[in-house]
């Protein structure tokens, strides 16, 4: 446990019931934050790794407790309810931190049981209401596109062609993310936890810099057997068969998402290698994420890093360093 010096305990600890409490709290309450949802497991993440299982699991307990208080009170107690099955995901991170335990194995862990939870609360969410939420969530979609055209159609800025242009457009758009939602669905479960892995160690590294013998991000990589489904991926591709060629662009979307996050960590450790300045990795960044092609060329990168390895000589270098020490 690593304690700020000059500070009470009690400070901290209702500091941080506070700041735990408005994370959980403001995405439920707060029309356009519902994003921040995402962000429910890190307090627990970070609080229970500083502070311990039991005062982590005491300032947790405070700040749900304010939290159901404030969205009662406001009547946002549902989006608080949904908020809450990512929250497990906080004590599973933060049990990987106890344990040293890889992020490959804590993501794994995280991302079944998230699937498994939505899974069985959709299941009985329908069985009591005699609905199916899956099909309700796509309508809500399809709702937001119908709106969208309403809202050009309506604004009186666009002549009749461009309207006619953009009515397609949102047509197309709406119809791929038909065909998509299931790796839409399991990507942003992916980038979720990924999300509050990345955030969490890097708060935990600047609340501590000691903690250098924990799992660097940026050398984490996925299973090289993963590449099998990237080829048959491609061949579902190529075969005429429109289910087939739907269930490859689910699969090759949710691959995308993980070799991204592997070509991210390729393009952090050769940044850390060549000791490029904070500016220039921020800029770098913001380039690779402006536009499509980036994208493509990190995920790419993380693809090609299972044959070409762009990170050995860092990887034996460090090794080298650990045995000398």
């Amino acid at each position: 446990m690593f304690l700020r010096t000059g500070t009470s305990r009690q400070t901290e600890t209702i500091g941080a019931i506070a700041v735990t409490a408005l994370v959980f709290t403001v995405p439920a309450a707060f029309v356009g934050l519902e994003w921040l949802h995402c962000l429910m497991p890190l307090p627990a993440y970070y609080f229970l790794s500083v502070y311990g299982q039991k005062r982590g699991a005491v300032i947790i307990a405070w700040a749900l407790g304010i939290a159901v208080g404030v969205t009662f009170w406001t009547g946002t107690l549902p989006g608080l309810i949904f908020s809450l099955t990512l929250l497990p995901i906080g004590f599973i991170l933060a049990r990987a931190d106890r344990k040293n335990e890889s992020a490959q194995r804590a993501g794994i862990q995280s991302v079944g049981y998230l699937v498994l939870v939505w899974l069985v609360a959709g299941w009985l969410i329908g069985m009591a209401s005699n609905s199916n939420p899956y099909l309700d969530l796509r309508q809500s979609l399809d709702k937001g596109f119908e709106a969208t055209i309403a809202l050009y159609r309506d604004s009186g800025h666009f002549p009749a062609g461009d309207l006619e242009e953009i009515k397609v457009f949102i047509a197309q758009l709406r119809e791929q993310v038909a065909r998509l939602f299931p790796a839409l669905l399991l990507a942003s479960v992916i980038c979720t936890i990924w999300l509050n892995t990345v955030v969490g160690r890097w708060l935990l590294k600047k609340k501590d810099p000691s903690r250098t013998d924990r799992e660097d991000l940026k050398n984490w990589r996925l299973p090289e057997l993963l590449v099998w489904p990237v080829i048959m991926t491609g061949i579902a591709l190529l075969v005429p068969d429109e289910r087939l060629h739907t269930l490859g662009l689910n699969v090759g979307l949710v691959l995308l998402v993980l070799y991204l996050s592997q070509g991210l960590a390729v393009v952090s450790s050769l940044m850390h290698k060549w000791s490029l300045p904070l500016a220039i990795r921020m800029i770098t960044y913001s380039l690779l994420f402006l536009q499509v092609y980036g994208i493509g060329f990190v995920a790419v990168l993380g693809l090609a890093d299972v044959w070409v390895d762009f990170r050995k000589p860092r990887l034996k270098k460090d090794v080298d360093d650990t045995s000398v020490s």
